[in-house]
C-alpha cells in the first residue's frame, strides 16, 4: 500500500509538474513594463489571479486627518543612495522603489563586551562610505522591497520598485523618508524607516493619504494589496544548491500561539490535502488565513540569520501569501484590504523588524530603554511581540542546546581560540560528566561479554526449547547480576542532550567557517576532493575524510562490545557503521568531530574497564562450580588385590 502511494504521489507530483511547464510555455504572465505609470494602469485593466475584493471603507478608528506638504516630482534618471551605518549592519537604501538595496550585518560588540563573529573569511569585506568592513550580505543582491503589489502575478517583484519616490533625510536619527503619489490617483504614498545604532532592530511605516477632494480606494482595480517586505534570506552557499543546502531557506508565520515554517518553494499542504484538493486552486500560491485572528510576526530565514516583520499596530495582514514555485525568492507577503479613504486622511501600518543571527542574544535589547519588558511609555517598541525569540524554532531541547552553545563560546573567548579544539575539549568534558553512566554501560559490556560462553552453552544445550533456554538465559543473569539493557539506558538518556548537539553545531553561526586541521569550514563535510559532475548531475562525487575516521572507530568499538553468538545480529552490528556512515557523509564536520570523539574515548574508556575490571576475577570461581566432577571409583572388598 505505502509503495502504491508513493508511486501514486509521484505521478501527481509529475502531472502538476507538466502542468505548469506548458503553462509557463504557452501561457506565460506578462511581464512588468519598463514605465511605472503604465504597469499600474495595466494591472487595473487585465485583473488575473487576485482573489475577489470588494472596496471598503476604512473604519472610523483608523482614519487620520492629515495636511502634508506636496510631493516633489523627482526625474526618473535623478536616483539618489543613501547609507545607514550602525554598529551591527550596514544599509543601502535607494530612491528608485524607496526600498532597501543591500542589507550586511557586520561583526559587533555582544552584551558582555566580545565580539559576535560574523564574518570570519577575509574575502568578507565590504568598502562601504572609504571605509573596510567585515560584513555578510543576507539579502541575495536583491535587497528588500517594503512595497505593494496589486497583482500577484508579479510577485516578487513590484511595479512600485520602479517609482523614483522623493526622499527626506534626518542623519541624526538615521531616519529616511521616501514619498510619491501614485500613479493614476490621488492617493500619496509615504515609507518611513528608522535604524537604531547598537540595536538589531529597525522600524518601518507605510501610509496611504487621500490628497484628492473626492474619496479614493488606494488602487483603483478594486483588488487587494499584496505587501512584501523580506525576500528569501541570503547569503547563498557557493556553487549549486542540493537538497540538504535548500532545507535551510524557509519562511515563517506566527498566528494563535502557533509557530509555523516550510522551506522555500515547498507547500504546507500534506499528501492527503493534495489528494482532496479541487483543482482549480493556484497551486502556485499558497493562501494562509487569519481567521479574524491576528498574525503576531511572519518573515523569511536561512542558516545562520533571520528577518522578521512585527506589526506594532497589531492591524496584521487577513492573509499571508507562501509563493511555493520552484526556486522561488519571495519570502512571504502580506493581504490587506484595498481600504476606500476619504479626502485628506490616511491609512497607516507600523512594523518592528528584526534582522539578525538566528541567537537569542541578538534580540536582546542592547539599550534596555527599548525594552518592552523594561519600560513601556514612550518606547517605540512597546507593542513588540513577546514570542518573537520562537521564530527560532530550535525545537524541543533549545535549553540544552543554548547551554552547549553558550559553553563553547566561553571556551573559545577565554581559553582555546579555535572551535574544533573546543569541540574536542567539550567531548571530553561531555564525558567525564556522563562517566558514572558510560562507565556502568562499559562494565555491563564486559560482563556480558564474560557470560558469553556460559550463554552459547545453554543455547547448544537447550537447542530444542526456547521457553527452557531462555528461562535458563534468565536464571544466569540473575545469578550473575547482569543486566543485558544496562548498556543501552546511558545512551537513551544521552539521546535528547546529542539531539541538542546537532541542533547546536548544525546552526550555531559561530562554526560557520571556522577551520580545524585540514577542515576549512566545521559547518561543512570535510571535502577534500569532488569528481567532476556526471550523469546529468549539479554536483560529482565527493571524498570526505571524517566519516571514514568516524566509521573506523566505530566498528572498532562494535568488535569491542559485541557480545550477541547471533550471526544475524552481528552483521547487523556490522551493517549499522554503513549506515551511520550515509547519514553523516553530508553532516557539518563539527557533528561529526564531536561523534569520532566520543567513540575514541569511548573505545579508551572499554580498553581500561577490560584491564583493570575485577568482574573476570569474580566470575571465574562461579564458572568452575559448573564443572562436574566424576566421583573417585569405588573399590571392590572381594578383590584379593584390595586384600592387605
Amino acid at each position: 500500500m505505502e509503495n502504491r502511494q508513493q508511486r501514486l504521489f509521484l505521478a501527481i507530483l509529475l502531472s502538476m509538474g507538466v502542468w505548469m511547464a506548458i503553462t509557463f510555455i504557452f501561457f506565460p504572465p506578462k511581464p512588468p513594463q519598463k514605465k511605472p505609470t503604465k504597469k499600474v494602469e495595466q494591472q487595473a485593466e487585465t485583473p488575473k489571479d487576485a482573489p475577489d475584493s470588494k472596496p471598503t471603507e476604512t473604519a472610523e478608528k483608523d482614519k487620520k486627518p492629515v495636511n502634508l506638504p506636496p510631493v516633489k516630482i523627482v526625474p526618473p534618471e535623478e536616483i539618489e543612495t543613501i547609507h545607514i551605518k550602525t554598529d551591527p549592519y550596514l544599509v543601502k537604501l535607494s530612491s528608485k522603489g524607496g526600498r532597501i538595496e543591500k542589507y550586511y550585518i557586520k561583526n559587533y560588540k555582544n552584551m558582555d563586551g566580545t565580539e559576535v563573529l560574523i564574518a570570519k573569511d577575509e574575502n568578507m569585506s565590504v568598502q562601504w562610505e572609504k571605509e573596510t568592513y567585515k560584513a555578510v550580505e543576507i539579502s541575495r543582491d536583491l535587497g528588500f522591497d517594503f512595497n505593494p503589489s496589486e497583482e500577484i502575478d508579479y510577485i516578487p517583484s513590484s511595479p512600485f520598485n520602479h517609482v523614483n519616490f522623493a526622499v527626506e533625510k534626518d542623519p541624526a536619527n538615521n531616519r529616511v523618508k521616501f514619498s510619491t503619489v501614485l500613479p493614476g490617483t490621488t492617493i500619496r504614498l509615504d515609507k518611513e524607516y528608522i535604524f537604531y545604532q547598537k540595536e538589531n532592530y529597525f522600524r518601518f511605516k507605510i501610509s496611504y493619504t487621500n490628497i484628492g477632494t473626492e474619496p479614493s480606494q488606494i488602487v483603483t482595480s478594486g483588488k487587494p494589496l499584496f505587501f512584501r517586505g523580506f525576500g528569501s534570506l541570503g547569503p547563498l552557499k557557493d556553487g549549486p544548491l542540493n537538497d540538504r543546502d535548500q532545507m535551510h531557506y524557509f519562511r515563517f508565520y506566527y498566528l494563535d500561539g502557533s509557530f509555523k515554517d516550510s522551506v522555500d518553494g515547498i507547500s504546507n499542504d500534506g499528501f492527503f490535502s493534495k489528494m482532496f484538493s479541487s483543482g482549480n486552486e493556484d497551486k502556485r500560491f499558497e493562501r494562509v488565513s487569519s481567521g479574524g485572528k491576528n498574525f503576531e510576526f511572519w518573515g523569511a530565514g536561512s542558516r545562520y540569520f533571520i528577518a522578521v516583520l512585527n506589526p506594532l499596530d497589531k492591524k496584521g495582514p487577513g492573509e499571508l501569501i507562501l509563493d511555493n514555485r520552484d526556486k522561488n525568492i519571495s519570502g512571504i507577503l502580506g493581504v490587506y484590504e484595498n481600504s476606500k479613504l476619504a479626502p485628506n486622511t490616511s491609512q497607516e501600518y507600523e512594523y518592528a523588524a528584526y534582522v539578525g543571527i538566528r541567537e537569542r542574544d541578538g534580540m536582546v535589547f542592547r539599550d534596555s530603554n527599548f525594552d518592552p519588558k523594561v519600560k513601556q511609555e514612550g518606547n517605540p517598541f512597546a507593542n513588540l511581540s513577546e514570542n518573537l525569540n520562537k521564530s527560532f524554532n530550535q525545537g524541543l531541547t533549545t535549553p540544552f542546546r543554548n547551554g552547549i552553545v553558550w559553553l563553547l563560546k566561553q571556551l573559545y573567548h577565554y581559553a582555546i581560540p579555535n572551535y574544533g579544539w573546543c569541540i574536542v575539549v567539550f567531548a571530553i568534558l561531555f564525558k567525564m560528566v556522563f562517566y558514572p553512566l558510560n562507565q556502568k554501560q562499559a562494565e555491563s559490556m564486559k560482563k556480558m561479554q564474560e557470560l558469553n560462553p556460559l550463554i552459547q552453552e545453554i543455547n547448544q544445550k537447550y537447542e530444542k526449547d526456547p521457553a527452557v533456554k531462555q528461562q535458563k538465559v534468565m536464571e544466569l543473569y540473575k545469578k550473575h547480576n547482569a543486566n543485558p539493557m544496562g548498556g543501552c539506558l546511558p545512551m537513551l538518556i544521552q539521546i535528547p542532550i546529542f539531539i541538542a548537539l546537532y541542533t547546536a553545531f548544525s546552526d550555531t553561526i559561530d562554526l560557520w567557517k571556522s577551520p580545524f586541521l585540514w577542515i576549512t569550514d566545521l559547518s561543512e563535510p570535510d571535502t577534500v576532493w569532488n569528481s567532476p559532475a556526471f550523469l546529468g548531475g549539479a554536483t560529482g562525487l565527493s571524498l570526505n575524510i571524517l566519516p571514514l575516521i568516524m566509521v573506523a572507530t566505530q566498528i572498532i568499538q562494535t568488535q569491542m562490545t559485541s557480545v550477541s553468538s547471533d550471526p544475524n545480529q552481528k552483521t547487523m552490528m556490522y551493517i549499522m557503521p554503513v549506515i551511520m556512515l550515509y547519514f553523516f557523509w553530508s553532516m557539518p564536520s563539527g557533528v561529526t568531530l564531536y561523534w569520532t570523539m566520543q567513540n575514541v574515548l569511548s573505545i579508551a574508556q572499554q580498553v581500561y574497564t577490560n584491564k583493570y575490571s575485577k568482574s573476570k576475577k569474580e566470575l571465574a570461581p562461579t564458572v568452575q562450580t559448573t564443572v562436574v566432577q566424576n566421583p573417585p571409583p569405588r573399590r571392590n572388598r572381594n578383590n584379593p588385590r584390595n586384600k592387605k
